[in-house]
């Protein structure tokens, strides 16, 4: 967060530059549209984060009339929503592994997503349709950091606070898959497109 409001200049700045995020390339009108904010001053922020490198643009055609431009975030704006500092955790998963063998990280990370997989539990409605329950599970997914929407039945998340777990202990993922699925009751899917996961009942 810190190197977000370092680079950016403003909230106008990250407002645009979080709603990119979410998506896969938006024009200015549905980014304005989105925001609540005037057409010239979401094109004038989405031309600054173009400058600064932060933003890239393509332009399309959608049938007749002039092409329109689609921005999105480039590697650089990719960079400012990077995952939080997780080197104490993986120093502490090293040190369990030293410690107590090599399947010892792994044991740790299944009972944290045991009793995540509890506590979200206690906030989806365990009798609720699959929109009820996804509705919920965005609402956590949100306050952890995912950056969620949900679209066509399914739960698109736009960025993984955990990437830097991931990485480290593959396996951990799809501990995160089973607990979700834990979680909701139902069996799901999830796979990733680009920079982005979706997620949908399995079946469907």
């Amino acid at each position: 967060m810190r190197k977000i409001h370092r680079e950016l200049p403003g909230r106008s700045a990250y407002a645009v530059a979080k709603e990119l995020k979410r998506s896969d390339g938006m024009a200015v009108g549905e980014l304005a549209e989105r925001l609540g904010m005037s057409y010239m001053g979401v094109k004038a922020q989405c031309l600054a984060l173009e400058k600064s490198g932060h933003a890239v643009s393509r332009s399309t055609h959608c049938g007749a009339g002039r092409p329109h431009l689609i921005y999105r975030l480039s590697g650089r704006g990719q960079e400012l929503f990077q995952s939080g500092d997780h080197r104490l955790a993986l120093s502490l998963l090293r040190e369990a592994q030293a410690l107590f063998g090599p399947a010892a990280a792994e044991k740790l990370l299944y009972l944290h997503f045991q009793r995540q997989a509890a506590a979200y539990a206690e906030k989806i409605p365990p009798s609720g349709t699959w929109e009820e329950k996804l509705a919920a599970l965005a609402e956590l997914r949100e306050a952890e950091g995912a950056m969620p929407r949900i679209e066509g039945g399914a739960l698109v998340e736009s960025h993984s606070p955990l990437a830097a777990i991931f990485e480290a202990y593959p396996a951990a993922a799809a501990m995160e898959d089973a607990m979700i699925a834990k979680a909701v009751g139902l069996p799901i899917r999830r796979r990733r497109d680009g920079d982005q996961i979706r997620m949908e009942a399995a079946g469907t």
